[in-house]
């Protein structure tokens, strides 16, 4: 199966997650030039578990704002329309992340948090969007066990008996790793392309590709939280580093002996895998 052939299959599954009508009218709206932030907080507001979704996501700690955010508007002032259409989206597939890989959920947020953590560094002035794409960057796997579950399984078992990289045997398997897979989706969900794009190449860093610092800094995260154990992304191995990813960032090994420091700092929260 090629990679076209492969995206038509997972496109076209009936098990992968779809969105309530709540979730694509909010889309809608933020898609809309003409939404206010007030608007778009009051659409939110009239789901209950959605807006509880969202707003346990804005407080579990990789936004690093200094007091709770309680109110839903308040979350759309303070972190923007494509942010909080990343994190709308989020709440349909969160629930189904330790479904798929047990411990993947704090994997997931602690590579956001990291993500925070390294922008912060970088002074960069979009912290909170860098922290969505680290929260979504293995939306792959989620989809893959979610609509390919013999091919899933077949990963699984290959990376169990041979000790490697899950992507790794994605790539074996199918021909494609859970960026791509996952970037499938977000593109379907017409997620804008700085979000997707560093999804979609985490694994296959690039410097001359479009995005390549927001990239860069989501391949560095991900690769510190395998590297301290938090939850669980499916393997046993850390990726290598590419050299690159540090010069695109100007990072040097003692930047990052900084933002490891930080880490066992404001994680103290998330279960380690030994």
């Amino acid at each position: 199966m090629d990679k076209a052939q492969l995206r038509l299959s997972v496109e076209n599954s009936s098990n992968l997650p779809t969105l309530p009508t709540i979730v694509q009218k909010i889309i809608e709206m933020v898609d809309s030039s003409e939404t206010t932030g007030r608007q778009l907080g009051a659409e939110l507001s009239k789901d209950q578990v959605l807006s509880a979704k969202v707003l346990k996501l804005v407080n579990s700690g990789f936004y690093g704002f200094s007091e709770p955010i309680t109110v839903i508007s308040h979350a759309v002032t303070m972190l923007g329309f494509d942010t909080v259409k990343s994190l709308v989206l989020s709440s349909s597939v969160l629930d189904l992340m330790d479904q798929a890989l047990p411990g993947l959920w704090d994997h997931s947020l602690a590579c956001a948090r990291t993500c925070n953590i390294i922008a912060v560094h970088l002074e960069l002035p979009d912290a909170e969007e860098v922290s969505t794409i680290g929260l979504l960057h293995d939306l792959g796997k989620v989809i893959l066990y979610q609509s390919m579950e013999t091919e899933f399984q077949q990963v699984r078992r290959r990376v169990d008996k041979l000790d490697m990289l899950f992507c790794e045997a994605e790539e074996i398997v199918l021909g494609a790793n859970h960026g791509e897979i996952g970037g499938w989706l977000l593109e379907k969900w017409t997620l804008p392309a700085n979000l997707v794009a560093p999804i979609i190449d985490h694994h296959d860093f690039r410097p001359n590709r479009d995005h390549a610092a927001r990239t860069a800094l989501l391949h560095l995260a991900d690769i510190l939280c395998r590297a301290e154990g938090f939850g669980n992304g499916g393997d046993r191995k850390i990726p290598r580093l590419q050299a690159s990813a540090l010069e695109v960032l100007e990072l040097t090994m003692e930047d990052v002996r900084i933002i490891m420091n930080q880490m066992h700092d404001d994680l103290t929260n998330i279960k380690r895998v030994p």
